[in-house]
């Protein structure tokens, strides 16, 4: 098997953290930065982390989780209507 090779952290002048990219632009070798926390891209770290209050302050409601409620049309979670059973015990 193949070893994944580790890309090297470099930092910056402020002493934060990233990892050269490198893409093409019309033939040309371009390199972009990509920030790291903990070893993980910035946008990596920030989805894996962030509560679903985070994801609505910044608008980013596509990443909220969508917790569905109780199943209001399933027939177990309704009442039961019939009361002709529970007036027997009344004592009026």
């Amino acid at each position: 098997m193949k070893k994944k090779k580790q890309s090297q952290i470099y930092k910056d002048k402020n002493g934060r953290d990233f990892i050269k990219e490198s893409y093409f632009v019309g033939g040309k070798l371009k390199f972009r930065r990509v920030y790291v926390i903990d070893g993980l891209p910035a946008d990596e770290f920030y989805e894996k982390n962030a509560t679903d209050l985070d994801f609505y302050l910044n608008e980013d409601y596509w990443l909220m989780e969508s917790r569905k409620g109780p199943d209001h049309c399933n027939g177990q979670n309704q009442h039961d209507t019939d009361l002709s059973n529970k007036n027997e015990n009344l004592p009026f």
